[in-house]
């Protein structure tokens, strides 16, 4: 049940204020979380969700870690207040610098990061494609997941913010990845890892043209956040939160557009 106590919040959709399954809360800085949200709903069956949509703070990916800690602290202790039991980190960048240190600070809090699906990769050969913010790949956290393959990192600056900016048009990311991997043209993949949550968006597209398999993270999201917290036989509803002036309208919609389930939004 969303908290009444946060009464600076009004929810568009005055009858959904109150609902009965537990509260699953999402992060991330924008649409990338989406794609995780989406497969958790398909895994779980339904049940009830706030997504936490940090446009203000969009990418996370070229932030500080010091700044990210403290976006990702305002993010959790507002689901907190509106009753989220559970919060799943739907961003590899905020996973690789803070996932442990939240873990700290809310013991009462069950938390679910997504990772690059590095494992699952490697089974499929020697070279693999490792898509990724420049800040997640320095990462200790994402070091230590990089064994047992030949692992091929093109710089992918940009690409995250060309997804958010232009979704559902992808030709402006088509681009820039097309330029990213110009210089492994001659590298036969085994596979590629979609290392942030944006470009799932472009997977089949990566597939189709690496000519291999594309492995992202969040099926081991959604997995482990029906571990955690169950299934649920009840429909879908995702109550949003966006930060930032001005483009809660356009993420309303596009969060409708993309879980098929129904969005209210939540306005500071």
């Amino acid at each position: 049940m969303i908290n009444p106590k946060y009464a600076r919040l009004r929810i568009t959709e005055p009858e959904h204020a109150y609902i009965d399954n537990m509260v699953i809360g999402v992060i991330d800085s924008g649409i990338g979380g989406l794609t995780t949200l989406k497969e958790i709903i398909r895994v779980r069956g339904g049940g009830d969700y706030i997504y936490y949509l940090d446009n203000a703070r969009h990418p996370y990916g070229i932030r500080s870690e010091k700044e990210i800690y403290s976006y990702m602290r305002k993010a959790c202790d507002t689901l907190a207040l509106l009753g989220a039991e559970a919060i799943a980190i739907a961003c590899n960048t905020a996973t690789a610098v803070c996932i442990d240190d939240l873990r700290r600070e809310y013991p009462d809090t069950p938390f679910i990061g997504i990772e690059p699906s590095i494992k699952p990769a490697v089974r499929h050969g020697e070279n693999i494609c490792v898509l990724a913010t420049p800040l997640t790949l320095k990462q200790e956290r994402f070091s230590k997941l990089l064994t047992g393959a030949t692992f091929h990192m093109p710089d992918c600056t940009g690409l995250a913010d060309a997804i958010e900016e232009e979704y559902p048009c992808l030709a402006r990311a088509q681009k820039t990845l097309t330029k990213a991997l110009y210089r492994f043209s001659d590298i036969r993949f085994d596979s590629a890892v979609l290392g942030c949550t944006h470009y799932s968006y472009l997977g089949d597209w990566i597939s189709k043209i690496l000519g291999c398999p594309c492995f992202d993270g969040n099926g081991g999201v959604a997995r482990q956040t029906r571990r955690i917290c169950g299934d649920e036989q009840s429909p879908a509803r995702v109550a949003l939160i966006v930060t930032g002036k001005g483009s809660a309208p356009r993420y309303l919609d596009l969060s409708n557009l993309y879980l098929g389930s129904p969005v209210y939004l939540i306005e500071p």
